[in-house]
């Protein structure tokens, strides 16, 4: 299936710019802005098309009168924005940074709320609300149902996925035990698709899509994790893969426009269509694994494959190809996506400050001639990732964090109550640019994070923490500081003259994503 054409859409511009970014192309009808970074996320000012201007306003009266009567109770927790106007609510979904950030300045360490389409979110920040959050019962604060409302998994990835999501435990379990195992596996992935796609002479200097080429190398350096070769180098298996998160995102887009109780899903997806192709490809291979797995319960010795794929049929609940499929492409979809952005951000960081890599090598080279290409050579490689800590800080890739569903009413210790159906969150960019919490939050500083700290804990200074000053997310960033050692270690990188110092950013509702056309020069490392 071809890239869906988002040009004769009904929506927004930063939309269009968004999905087309999924594809790592440039939308045809785009004129270059301002390359300022922060001021061009501002700017980029959405302007929907009538006709969208007037399909929303005939919903109106389905936003303002929920909205309004909903606000009533949540009266003790101040509101950003119009509590009854379905503006406030269009505001956010086209860019959510802006108006967090106002709430942020306003209301720090207090409760706030601003409204979506259908509802509300209460943003919430400091120690004391996040722990609260944090401690709360899975029953009454949900992070799994907030995860897939703002997804819309049940739609784009399957009820089943959304309700039973087992596959997410088991990656997060085997992963962590088995990363030791796997360390050289994925470097030996990382190498021969960093081989393939940059065939470079000495000295030369070639131009590179950043996020489209970080997309193929995670795709590649995932699907060797998940599936193992040698469908992981299929073409046409990673093509449904990429099509497969695209076309996800864009029924997340479209949705969103719509209350749950609309019947409109079914017309807004067609993942599906990749389930089915995928299942052409991976159906073999399930099947092939499945009579191993059977052999080896028969009491017969048995040299099993040790990936994503295994570790569902061993450890899950489902047989069918289907879903065992449907599966695999969520994993796809969560992991090779964030990685593709994160990683932008990150090289893009490197190419602009290119001053960076000689320390960086030194540390790389030092510890993979000791420890070789290892989890124990890369849990020492801290000024990696202390930079990729920072690059997440200073970018982001998401305003809000920590998203949790309400689904029984919640009350925090000061006595301010959350209905059921609304949503809690933490405002990750408004804390990663707080001057509290960081010295010169707005500078770019890629070693903060292996100075030697006040309290001496150098653990919680590591990219996987989570502290309520550091509000990351994802269990994939080792696979991510994997691939940027490997980066870092195999080639030079720097800017186009023209370019501006920092990145350009996209932005809709809480998602902020790296420019499609975001462009660095590389070429092999320099012998000097």
């Amino acid at each position: 299936m071809t890239t869906p054409d988002c040009k004769n859409w009904n929506v927004s511009e930063p939309t269009k710019i968004f999905l087309y970014s999924l594809a790592g192309k440039e939308p045809p009808y785009m004129h270059h802005r301002d390359p300022g970074r922060r001021e061009t996320r501002a700017a980029i000012v959405w302007s929907a098309s009538d006709s969208l201007q007037l399909a929303i306003a005939s919903l109106a009266g389905v936003v303002t009168v929920p909205l309004f009567l909903q606000s009533r109770k949540l009266n003790a927790i101040p509101t950003v924005g119009s509590t009854n106007s379905w503006r406030s609510a269009i505001k956010t979904l086209r860019a959510a940074s802006g108006i967090i950030q106002e709430g942020y300045n306003k209301y720090k360490n207090v409760p706030f709320k601003i409204p979506m389409l259908y509802n509300w979110i209460v943003v919430v920040s400091g120690t004391k609300l996040l722990d609260e959050v944090r401690m709360a019962p899975d029953d009454q604060l949900s992070s799994v149902e907030g995860v897939n409302d703002f997804f819309k998994t049940a739609f784009t990835m399957g009820h089943r996925v959304a309700n039973e999501p087992y596959h997410l435990a088991i990656i997060k379990t085997q992963l962590t035990r088995k990363l030791p195992t796997l360390c050289p596996i994925i470097e030996d992935e990382l190498s021969a698709t960093l081989g393939e796609m940059f065939s470079l002479q000495n000295d030369e200097w070639k131009p590179v899509v950043a996020l489209q080429a970080n997309r193929h190398v995670g795709a590649r350096t995932f699907s060797r994790v998940f599936v193992g070769l040698p469908l992981c180098r299929n073409p046409d298996w990673l093509k449904i893969g990429n099509q497969h998160a695209i076309d996800s995102i864009i029924s997340m887009a479209k949705m969103d426009l719509f209350p749950r109780f609309m019947l409109v899903a079914i017309f807004l997806t067609s993942t599906g269509n990749h389930v089915e192709r995928g299942v052409e490809f991976l159906g073999p291979t399930i099947r092939e694994r499945q009579k191993l797995a059977d052999r080896a319960r028969g009491g017969e010795v048995v040299d099993m494959p040790d990936d994503f794929l295994q570790w569902l049929i061993e450890n899950g609940t489902e047989s069918d190809e289907r879903d065992i499929t449907q599966r695999i492409l969520n994993m796809i979809f969560v992991s090779v996506q964030g990685t593709a952005s994160s990683l932008t951000r990150a090289v893009y960081d490197l190419a602009a400050h290119p001053e960076y890599l000689v320390p960086l090598r030194e540390e790389v080279d030092a510890v993979v001639r000791q420890d070789g290409w290892t989890k124990a050579a890369i849990d020492k490689m801290y000024k990696i990732d202390s930079f990729l800590k920072e690059s997440y800080r200073f970018d982001g890739v998401s305003s809000l964090v920590m998203i949790r569903k309400v689904l029984k009413d919640f009350t925090f210790s000061d006595g301010r109550v959350v209905l059921r159906g609304c949503y809690i969150a933490a405002p990750s960019y408004a804390v990663h640019h707080d001057v509290e919490f960081y010295e010169k939050p707005d500078v770019f500083d890629p070693f903060r994070y292996v100075r030697p700290q006040d309290d001496g804990d150098d653990v919680k200074q590591q990219v996987v923490s989570l502290g309520s000053s550091f509000l990351a997310f994802g269990p994939r960033v080792a696979i991510q500081k994997i691939i940027l050692t490997r980066i870092v270690s195999s080639y030079d990188l720097k800017l186009d003259d023209n370019a501006p110092a920092s990145g350009k950013s996209v932005e809709f509702g809480v998602f902020i994503g790296p420019h499609p056309t975001t462009t660095v020069l590389l070429r092999k490392r320099s012998s000097t």
